[in-house]
């Protein structure tokens, strides 16, 4: 049977999750100090609002256009339909 070892912990100062994952704001890039931040996955309210702003100004787009057949392709793969 194979041997899994499992990589150490991030030193105590550095915030992470359950499974050791390290959190850090998608717009400034800062360390949360735990996923209960009610802004998560953003640091603060300013970070949140700002990746809204770049959507909402077209700054980020989907990699294509929606296609009627992708609601097939999930059926198919058993993603469930939302309700």
């Amino acid at each position: 049977m194979p041997s899994f070892s499992h990589s150490p912990p991030p030193p105590p100062d550095k915030p992470f999750g359950n499974d050791g994952t390290v959190f850090r704001c998608p717009m400034c890039k800062t360390l949360l100090p735990n996923i209960n931040v009610p802004t998560f996955p953003f640091c603060s309210d300013r970070c949140r609002l700002l990746d809204l702003n770049n959507w909402m100004t077209g700054q980020y787009t989907t990699s294509r256009p929606i296609d009627p057949t992708d609601e097939l392709e999930d059926s198919c793969r058993g993603v469930p339909e939302p309700q």
